[in-house]
């Protein structure tokens, strides 16, 4: 969770732990992280075929990515205060030992609202452990921040490439769907175990919980860049963890309210929506289109989701090269441009080729939309980088619930294909809002000559 930046920095720890076997350990975990977040997107048509037979619509069936984004926004909260109480160290391992239960939860649940809830408590459990990753990361590394991150964040699509083609053969050699929940959760159970006997190896302090007065930080939940600690208050031991999470939504909303009354930020606020948004109404339901659509087999449906996400890493490299130097808002408004000449391709496309240059060219040009976004809020917002962050995370997680849930509601009432057509009038918002931006930069170039 992220607030203005008021909370005094605590002593550094007497004995921090070697940053590389935590380092080995955060970047394993978010190989796995990588894993697990595309596996319901692969074995989205299995699902979709299960409770469809039960008399289930694609409109009950969407209500999956709404239990995700509620289930993302109460782990991120809690996982602060979890820090606080537990340390980072403690939180990476008991989340993982609590994801490898809910995943076995989620596969054993056949009533569909159990499913939907069992599905809400690992997107708890899995952003309390993002969390506690990227925190535990960036203290173990307190000379190279940037570059450790960079580099586990790339891991993160390193898992999200290739893990599609995994489920893709195993699902397709007649595996059970939930078998691959509970193989999942097996991982996330070594992993936690072994997460735990390494803690306690080379750190057995940081495996104990947290000392009041020098409790670990309370890090946002995608951009943990700075292990400073958040104070406690001493009557804080009565405090429930209800009471802890009002009082930091409370905070939240106070501080950053400002934020969304500034044309230029609320901007920002819609490319973080629409990115997210089209991309998770693709990715999605994607292999269960390309089956319909086009009479690709399971294999080759899933394997979808590794184009995309091949495209969306390659794409990020290469904004990264060159959004310095062309200025953020003209880097926004050619990848608005990109989007809304490449995203007919899936739209209209009823074979296979189209379709996949299609999903590639929409991960390329979506790509960079949400990093660019968020260092054009942080210079706008220079001193409240911290707060940019958590506002345009709330943007991407209502891009992740709204958008899938009304493509569900749309392809039951329709098609798939018009649905996707649909969405696509979100392209033409974005290349109004990138437009707007690039506008408004010239302005601020010209006021500053």
């Amino acid at each position: 969770m992220t607030k203005l930046n008021t909370a005094a920095a605590a002593p550094a720890p007497t004995s921090a732990a070697p940053a590389m076997p935590v380092t080995a350990l955060g970047l394993t975990g978010y190989l796995f992280i990588g894993t697990a977040a595309v596996l319901i997107p692969s074995v989205m048509p299995f699902i979709t075929d299960e409770y469809m037979a039960t008399g289930l619509t694609l409109t009950a069936i969407g209500l999956i990515f709404p239990a995700r984004a509620v289930g993302g926004i109460l782990g991120n909260l809690l996982a602060g205060i979890a820090s606080d109480r537990l340390g980072y160290s403690r939180l990476v391992w008991m989340a993982a030992l609590a994801l490898a239960a809910s995943m076995a939860l989620a596969g054993a649940a056949r009533i569909w609202f159990l499913f939907l809830a069992a599905f809400a408590l690992i997107s708890i459990v899995q952003s309390s452990l993002t969390t506690g990753i990227n925190a535990m990361v960036a203290d173990a590394n307190r000379d190279s921040r940037a570059r450790a991150l960079n580099v586990l964040h790339g891991v993160y699509a390193v898992g999200a490439t290739i893990s599609p083609l995994v489920f893709g053969i195993v699902l397709e050699q007649g595996l059970p769907w939930r078998w691959t929940m509970a193989a999942t959760g097996l991982i996330w159970l070594v992993y936690g175990a072994g997460a735990l006997l390494l803690i306690r190896r080379i750190s057995p302090a940081t495996a104990s919980p947290a000392d009041p007065g020098t409790a670990p930080a309370n890090e946002g939940p995608e951009n943990a860049l700075d292990p400073e600690t958040k104070t406690t208050p001493q009557s804080g031991a009565s405090t429930s963890i209800l009471s802890s999470v009002w009082a930091e939504i409370q905070d939240t909303l106070s501080a950053n309210w400002g934020m969304l009354r500034n044309a230029g930020f609320l901007s920002l606020f819609l490319i973080a929506f629409i990115y997210n948004g089209v991309a998770f109404s693709l990715l999605g339901w994607v292999a269960l289109f390309m089956q319909e659509s086009a009479g690709l087999s399971t294999f080759y449906s899933i394997s979808m989701i590794s184009v995309f996400y091949v495209a969306l890493t390659a794409g990020r490299f290469l904004c990264a090269a060159y959004a310095e130097r062309l200025g953020y808002a003209p880097t926004l408004l050619i990848l608005a441009v990109g989007l809304a000449l490449t995203y007919p391709l899936v739209v209209f496309s009823s074979t296979a080729a189209p379709l996949v240059i299609g999903i590639f060219l929409t991960g390329l040009t979506l790509s960079g939309l949400f990093p660019t976004a968020l260092a054009f809020g942080s210079r706008l917002y220079p001193q409240q980088s911290g707060a940019v962050t958590g506002i345009l995370n709330v943007a991407m997680i209502a891009g992740a619930m709204l958008p899938p849930l009304w493509t569900g509601v749309f392809s039951d009432i329709w098609s798939f294909q018009t649905a996707l057509g649909i969405n696509y009038s979100m392209a033409f918002l974005l290349l109004a809002v990138c437009l707007y931006l690039a506008r408004l930069e010239r302005q601020t170039a010209r006021t500053s000559e």
